[in-house]
C-alpha cells in the first residue's frame, strides 16, 4: 500500500471505529490502516506483522472455526467482479491485555501470476467468552449432556448427530427434502450479565437458558450447547414450513417470561438463526452449523431478540461483501488516480450562454469504462466514504478555479461532510485568502441536511457565504423545506427537482414550478431548473422565470474542460496515473492551503 492510500485510508475507517488489513499469503506479511489502536492497544508499534502473529492473539477455542472460514474462501471461486469472502467472530487478546470480542468481514483477490492477498475488515463486536465452563443440562430425551469440562465437545456432538442423520436417509432411502432444520439460538449481551453479577452468575443463567430451551421443544429436538452463549436446536423431521414459527414462539417465550435464578427473575433475550436442512443432498454436517450461526449473527446485527434464516442472512452478506467491494474498488481507483469529476453546463435561461457548471464524480474503471455515481456513491454513503468524495471534489474544484479565473463551479457537499467541523475549518483555510476563487466556488447542500439539522445548516452557510461563496439548495421542492427555512438560510440558488421539471408538461408539475419560482423571487434567490432533456421543457422554465437550466438538452456530464475549445491541449483531462497535479499548475499558497484542508480532515 502506498502512504496515500493508507492517508485516506485510515482516516475514513478510523472515522467508522473500522480497522482494514492487506494480508500478503506469499509471505505471510499483513499490512494494517485506519482504528489500529482499539484492536492492538494504544502501543501500535507491536501491531502483528504476519498472520501468524495475528492468529496468536485469537482466543484459541476460536481458531478452528476461524481456519474453517478461511479453507472455505480460498476453496471458492469468483464470480464475475464477486470476490470470495467469509466472515468470522472470535475472542482477541490485545497488546495490553484485554480481552475484546471481533467481527473479521474479509474477500480473497488472486492477480494474474497466481498470488493471493486477502482484504479484510476488523470492527469490535459482541462476542462471548468461551472459557466459561459449561452448565449442566437436566437430562432429558431431547438434550445432549456433554462433560462440563469439554467445551468443544457440544459442536463435535451436534456434528456427529448430523452426520448420522444425514447417512441414515442418504442409505435407507427415507429422505425428504422437506423435513428437518437447525436453530442457532445465542444470549443477547451475555458479557453484560457477566460484567455486572460475575461468572458464577453467569454460568447459573447459562444453565437456565438450557432448561427452559429443553422445556419448550420437548422431544421434538435435541438441544446442544455449542460454545460459549450459543445453543443449537436440532429438529429431525420436523417441516421446513415451521421454523420461523418455532423460532418465533421460543423468541416470545423468553420475551414474556423471566427466567428465576438464585437472585431473582432475570430478563434475558435471544437472537435466532435458521437453517433449513435437506437430507437428499449429502453436505458437510459442520456447514449446517455454520451457516445456522450465521443466520444467527445477521439476527443480532439486525437488532437482536429476532429470527433470521440463512437464505436471509446469505443475502444480507453477499451485499456486504458487494458493499465492500465496490468501496474497495473506489479506493483502489482515489489511489490510482482514476475518480475524476465530470462537468455539465448550467444555462441562463435569458441569454442561453453558459454560466457556471456542477461538479460531478464520476470513476474509471481499469478498462477505462467510466461510471457514473449512481453505480458506486451508494455503496461510498453506506460504507462512511462520502466525506472522502466530497474532500476530493472541492480539491479537484478549487484546482480548476485557480487554474481558469474566468470559471465558475458548483460543488456537491453530503450532509455528512456538512456537519463535520474538520472540513469547515478546512475550507476556510483554503479559501481566506484566495477571495477571487471563492467568489466562483458555488457549495450545493442537500434539502435533507435542512430539514434534519436547519441550525446547524444555518451556521455553516453564514460561514461560506462570509468567505465569498454563494451556496445552492439542491433537489428543492423534494424534501418540502418550510418556506421560513428558505428565507432564513440565506441562500443565493435553488435547484428545482428533476422530477417536477421532466413533468412541466402536465399542468400540477408546471404550477408547482411556478410557486417554487414565486417563492424564490419572494427572498430574492436565484433559480436552476434541473433535468431538461427537451428544448420544450426548457422553453417552459425559461417562460416561467427560471433563472438557469441544467440537463441534458445542453450538454452531458464530461470527464474534460468542457469550457476550453475541443482542439485545446488541456481540455483532456489524462485517465491514469500520469494525471498529476504539480507545483506549477497553481499558485503555491493556494497549494499549502488545500493541504491543509486535506490535513484538518
Amino acid at each position: 500500500m502506498t502512504d496515500m492510500w493508507f492517508k485516506h485510508l485510515s482516516s475514513t475507517l478510523a472515522n467508522n471505529g473500522l480497522t482494514a488489513y492487506v494480508w500478503h499469503l506469499s509471505d505471510d506479511r499483513m499490512e494494517w490502516a485506519g482504528d489500529v489502536s482499539s484492536v492492538f492497544g494504544s502501543d501500535t508499534r507491536a501491531t502483528p506483522l504476519s498472520g501468524q502473529d495475528f492468529s496468536r492473539l485469537i482466543n484459541p477455542q476460536f481458531l478452528p472455526q476461524r481456519l474453517a472460514a478461511l479453507h472455505d474462501m480460498k476453496a471458492q471461486t469468483a464470480v464475475g467482479d464477486h470476490q470470495p469472502g467469509m466472515t468470522s467472530y472470535y475472542r482477541f487478546r490485545r497488546n495490553d491485555g484485554v480481552q475484546i470480542g471481533l467481527e473479521e468481514t474479509a474477500q480473497l483477490y488472486r492477480d494474474e501470476e497466481g498470488g493471493i492477498t486477502i482484504r479484510g475488515f476488523l470492527r469490535q463486536a459482541d462476542v462471548a467468552e468461551t472459557s466459561a465452563p459449561a452448565p449442566m443440562i437436566q437430562k432429558s430425551k431431547s438434550v445432549a449432556t456433554p462433560e462440563r469440562t469439554s467445551t468443544n465437545f457440544g459442536r463435535r456432538h451436534i456434528i456427529h448427530q448430523l452426520d448420522e442423520w444425514q447417512s441414515r436417509h442418504m442409505s435407507e432411502g427415507e429422505g425428504n427434502n422437506s423435513l428437518g432444520y437447525l436453530l442457532a439460538a445465542g444470549i443477547d449481551r451475555i458479557s453484560m450479565f457477566n460484567e455486572a453479577y460475575g461468572p458464577r452468575y453467569t454460568d447459573e443463567l447459562l444453565e437456565k437458558v438450557a432448561q427452559r430451551l429443553a422445556q419448550i421443544v420437548g422431544p421434538n429436538a435435541l438441544v446442544q450447547r455449542l460454545d460459549g452463549d450459543v445453543f443449537c436446536l436440532f429438529f429431525p423431521v420436523a417441516p421446513h414450513n415451521e421454523m420461523a414459527a418455532v423460532a418465533k414462539y421460543i423468541l416470545g417465550n423468553f420475551q414474556e417470561r423471566p427466567l428465576m435464578t438464585s437472585s431473582g427473575p432475570a430478563g434475558v433475550s435471544l437472537s435466532i438463526g435458521g437453517i433449513q436442512l435437506d437430507p437428499t443432498h449429502r453436505a458437510d454436517p459442520a456447514s449446517f452449523v455454520v451457516k445456522a450461526e450465521l443466520a444467527m449473527r445477521g439476527a443480532k446485527d439486525q437488532g437482536r431478540g429476532c429470527f433470521v434464516s440463512y437464505a436471509e442472512a446469505s443475502d444480507r452478506s453477499e451485499n456486504n461483501r458487494l458493499l465492500l467491494s465496490s468501496g474497495d474498488q473506489f479506493l483502489n481507483a482515489l489511489k490510482d488516480n482514476r475518480v475524476k469529476l465530470a462537468f455539465q453546463p448550467i444555462i441562463g435561461s435569458a441569454d442561453r450562454e453558459v454560466s457556471f457548471h456542477e461538479c460531478l464524480i464520476r470513476l474509471i474503471d481499469e478498462k477505462g469504462k467510466i461510471h457514473s455515481a449512481g453505480q458506486f456513491y451508494p455503496a461510498i454513503e453506506k460504507l462512511g466514504l462520502s466525506r472522502l468524495v466530497d474532500q476530493f471534489a472541492l480539491r479537484t474544484a478549487i484546482h480548476e478555479l485557480a487554474l481558469f479565473p474566468d470559471l465558475s463551479l458548483s460543488v456537491n457537499v453530503s450532509p455528512a461532510t456538512l456537519m463535520n467541523r474538520g472540513w469547515l475549518r478546512g475550507l476556510v483555510l483554503a479559501l481566506r485568502d484566495s477571495p477571487s476563487v471563492a467568489e466562483r466556488l458555488i457549495v450545493e447542500v442537500t434539502e435533507s441536511a435542512v430539514i434534519d439539522n436547519p441550525q446547524s445548516v444555518t451556521v455553516v452557510v453564514n460561514t461560506l457565504r462570509d468567505l465569498g461563496c454563494r451556496v445552492a439548495l439542491d433537489d428543492f421542492g423534494a424534501g418540502y423545506t418550510a418556506f421560513s427555512q428558505l428565507k432564513d438560510l440565506d441562500l443565493d440558488i435553488v435547484k428545482i427537482d428533476k422530477s417536477y421539471v421532466r413533468g412541466i408538461g402536465e399542468e400540477t408539475n408546471r404550477l408547482f414550478v411556478k410557486t417554487l419560482q414565486s417563492l424564490a423571487d419572494g427572498v430574492n434567490v436565484e433559480t436552476v431548473g434541473e433535468g431538461a432533456e427537451t428544448m420544450g421543457e426548457a422553453d417552459l422554465l425559461a417562460s416561467d422565470g427560471i433563472d438557469y437550466i441544467q440537463g441534458y438538452i445542453y450538454g452531458f456530464p464530461q470527464v474534460e474542460r468542457v469550457w476550453l475549445p475541443k482542439e485545446h491541449s488541456h481540455r483532456r483531462i489524462l485517465k491514469g496515473k500520469e494525471d498529476h497535479y504539480t507545483e506549477s499548475d497553481f499558485d503555491e499558497d493556494l497549494n499549502a492551503d488545500i493541504a491543509s484542508l486535506v490535513g484538518a480532515s
